[in-house]
């Protein structure tokens, strides 16, 4: 049953397969049409009927029927109401992730009501940390076909550019994919002149490696306090809970509005975030 379950699920993602084989039956139907239009007259309605049947079934699949639904792990309801804003013109809505969702089944995230368009999984944390969820959230973000990012959690106690090279040595970023995300949270115990200096230098080389301009993630009151000024240039990915209003003011890409999302497939609370702009402009907003 989950290979069947599998097999729909990958046909369900994978539309222009399916129709290329809708396409090939139909001209073969035409060219044969001499063996089989006395004998087998139904032939034509049969493939008809079952492009309809598959048309039907992937717009309800899309549309995240309660129909269509296996038996998932995490069933709480999801509070859609948070996400009602993104409208794929003005917002498009994400996650991220790390290992503290422990093992994500990313088949059954694909069946949440949420509208789902992106997610970013820590790799890295300082010099040598390795989330251990990443290879897997990774290769499963690949698979199921969502936009994906990566982001390395910064620790500013630690050689800013050893925390660049752990990153590079441990993130391959292909063609679609977000830029680099850096993740700034604390501050230095030498100071904010040298936590924007080791900042700095993490953003330069990890920029002259994948060739685009990192993403820097960091809180509204940590980006107004110690960062506003030293990150020009580099696109904004800004966590304020509360009010959308308290960011109206500020240049953001991104925006984390929860850290208190449901989201089936996944066993714990995981971050919202918000993308500023279109869903073509998001998709354009890979390297």
């Amino acid at each position: 049953m989950s290979l069947l379950r599998n097999i729909v699920l990958w046909l369900l993602n994978h539309p222009q397969y399916v129709l290329g084989v809708f396409l090939v039956l139909a001209l073969v139907l035409v060219w044969t049409k001499k063996k089989w239009r006395k004998k087998k007259p139904y032939l034509p309605w049969l493939l008809a009927l079952g492009f309809i049947g598959y048309v039907f079934v992937f717009i309800r699949f899309y549309d995240r029927s309660d129909l269509l639904r296996p038996v998932l792990r995490n069933n709480t309801v999801e509070t859609l109401s948070e996400t009602s804003l993104a409208d794929d013109q003005t917002y498009c809505f994400g996650i991220d992730v790390s290992q503290y969702q422990g093992h994500i089944n990313w088949d059954e995230v694909l069946l949440t009501k949420h509208p789902l368009r992106f997610a970013i999984a820590r790799a890295t944390m300082g010099r040598n940390g390795q989330d251990i969820q990443f290879l897997h959230n990774w290769e499963a973000l690949a698979r199921v076909g969502l936009q994906r990012g990566a982001y390395h959690y910064y620790r500013p106690f630690e050689n800013s550019t050893e925390q660049a090279n752990n990153f590079i040595a441990h993130v391959r970023l292909v063609k679609g994919d977000f830029p680099p995300v850096l993740d700034i949270e604390h501050m230095s115990p030498l100071g904010p002149a040298n936590l924007r200096k080791g900042v700095q230098n993490w953003l330069r080389i990890v920029e002259n490696h994948y060739h685009c301009k990192p993403i820097v993630y960091t809180g509204r009151f940590f980006y107004e306090r110690y960062l506003k000024g030293s990150i020009n240039g580099y696109p904004l990915w800004i966590a304020s809970y509360g009010p959308h209003h308290k960011v109206a003011h500020l240049p953001w890409t991104f925006y984390q509005f929860s850290e208190k999302m449901v989201v089936h497939g996944i066993a714990s609370y995981v971050d919202g975030n918000f993308f500023q702009g279109s869903l073509t402009k998001l998709r354009n907003f890979g390297i």
